[in-house]
């Protein structure tokens, strides 16, 4: 059987050719379906480029600071020299790595600003501006605890030949543009906003008031000699610390200089106008030839001192004006009256803290005493004189006498009954009676036309040892300062020493703690141990 092949059918397809009509519809279709394309191609473009702005915008323009920070001795090494920078601190804090932010002053606009790494380096993050020129006025770092760590100084200032940009410089920022600025600051350290150019470190603080201070002071064979002045400014009494100290400054007392600002010194009050001047005050700590002096002083006082005088004198004509400064300092007693080298040398028997000053709305002279110590196993009774009679006295005196032409005024008649609790030892042994003086005021509402005031010494100390051995023991300038003899030297049994003077424990020679010349050092040399603040 013989298979046949089909041949595959085969199709021929016929086109109609299309007439004119047709022909044009056709054409209208496909420009058509052409612009819808074009149409869509646009709207695309459109959409997607909204959507780029709106991903990417323009970046914002403004200036980010690159800094390097130096220490102020070292550009004293470098030759230049610095006053002060011998007292500069040992580095530890002179570490860029302890800035947390950056204070500074644009344009008279105040910004703080975040630091960060910036390779081995440190930057400000950026400070978004406008476009314009900008100067700065003020640049400072901190750190976490808002303590200054580092400034740029004033090209005026003590400090401003040490960077290469001092301030104020401008800055120009321009838009969409990040400007990166290199920027040079020093170590504060134990340096002053002065030396940078700057009143305080705060340069928040835009007014201040200024009160000039003049002193001087007496001397027997010359007279009135210029003291020197050094002065530190607090919030107040209560916070004194190094952390709240707004200004310092100092005057050297050169009387004979060509330079006034040796001779005068003027402070720097923070002022806030929003506020009335009597409810503004600061608290001062100045030192008058090295002896302590403080008060709070109002900023109403400061007006009133500066529309009567234009400054303020103090200790004018050596007669203790000393405006609204007091001085504390203690009077510490050795109770033997013995020149057989008996007395142990301690100065511990009784120790007075003093404090005297004048009332600037009553002019009354005002005593403080508050007993700190007693290591002496005989009686005594505190008292002082003044010279004349005529006082008007008040207070917590236990006895106002007129003997001999003077004014005797009696404030412990038993020193031992000065503590609570009562006893002959009190804060002078180790492990032995602890307690607290009663502290008594005394006022001198009036006093004789002729009497002088001084504030450094304005009585004299008078320790009556009584109740077995009965003798007085003095110190001033009324009597003769009683003395005893110890190692071949005759000493005194009185000593007035600073305020902050800590005493050695019952039984130990002082000079094993503060020298032979313990009358004016009183600074411990040694045996520190012996202090009694230093009992185990």
């Amino acid at each position: 059987m013989t298979a046949r092949i089909r041949s595959p059918v085969k199709k021929t397809l016929y086109f109609k050719k299309p007439n004119h009509l047709t022909q044009n519809l056709l054409i209208m279709k496909n420009l058509l379906k052409n612009l819808n394309y074009l149409f869509l191609g646009f709207a695309l473009v459109f959409m997607y480029s909204c959507q780029d702005e709106e991903a990417a915008p323009e970046e914002q323009g403004g200036v980010e600071f690159i800094l390097a920070g130096h220490r102020v001795d070292d550009v004293k090494m470098n030759g230049l020299n610095v006053k002060g920078a011998s007292d500069a601190k040992d580095g530890e804090e002179c570490d860029m790595a302890l800035a947390s932010y950056a204070v500074l002053e644009l344009a008279g606009e105040m910004y703080t600003i975040d630091m960060q790494a910036w390779g081995d380096s440190y930057k400000t993050e950026l400070i978004e501006l406008d476009p314009g020129t900008y100067q700065v006025t003020s640049f400072q770092l901190y750190d976490s605890d808002d303590n200054p760590l580092y400034a740029t100084p004033t090209a005026d200032s003590e400090f401003g030949p040490f960077v290469s940009q001092p301030l104020p410089f401008d800055v120009t920022v321009e838009n969409y543009s990040k400007l990166e600025y290199d920027m040079e600051v020093l170590c504060i350290e134990e340096f002053t906003p002065p030396q940078f150019g700057f009143i305080f470190w705060n340069v928040d603080i835009k007014q201040i008031k200024n009160l000039c201070v003049f002193a001087n002071f007496c001397e027997p064979d010359t007279g009135h000699e210029v003291a020197s002045l050094e002065a530190f400014i607090y919030p107040n009494e209560n916070e004194t610390s190094e952390d709240d100290l707004i200004w310092t400054g100092s005057a050297d007392g050169d009387y004979n200089s060509d330079d006034d600002a040796n001779e005068l010194l003027c402070l720097k009050f923070p002022y806030d106008p929003s506020i009335p001047t009597e409810d503004q005050s600061y608290f001062i700590e100045l030192y008058v030839n090295g002896v302590l002096f403080e008060g709070t002083m109002p900023l109403d006082r400061v007006d009133e001192i500066n529309a009567e005088d234009g400054y303020l004198h103090l200790n004018e004509d050596c007669d203790g004006d000393f405006d609204v400064f007091s001085n504390t300092y203690n009077i510490a007693w050795e109770d033997l009256n013995d020149d057989e080298g008996q007395n142990d040398c301690d100065f511990n028997d009784l120790i007075i803290e003093t404090t005297t000053s004048t009332d600037i709305n009553t002019g009354h002279l005002n005593f403080r005493f508050e007993p700190v110590a007693r290591g002496g196993g005989y009686s005594h009774a505190f008292k002082f004189w003044l010279p004349g009679t005529g006082y008007v006295i008040s207070g917590d005196a236990s006895s106002v006498q007129e003997i001999s032409g003077n004014t005797m005024v009696e404030v412990y008649p038993n020193t031992n009954q000065a503590f609570s609790p009562n006893g002959n030892f009190v804060n002078t042994k180790c492990n032995g009676t602890v307690g607290s003086g009663i502290v008594k005021n005394v006022v001198i509402e009036s006093a004789p036309n002729d009497f002088v005031f001084y504030l450094l010494n304005p009585f004299d100390a008078n320790l009556n040892v009584n109740g077995g051995p009965n003798y007085d023991l003095t110190i001033g300038n009324m009597f003769a300062p009683s003395t005893f003899i110890k190692d071949g030297v005759e000493i005194e049994n009185g000593l007035i020493t600073t305020k902050d003077w800590k005493w050695v424990v019952d039984g130990v020679d002082i000079r094993t703690v503060y020298g032979n010349n313990f009358q004016t050092n009183f600074t411990p040399t040694g045996n520190t141990s012996s202090l009694y603040e230093n009992c185990p």
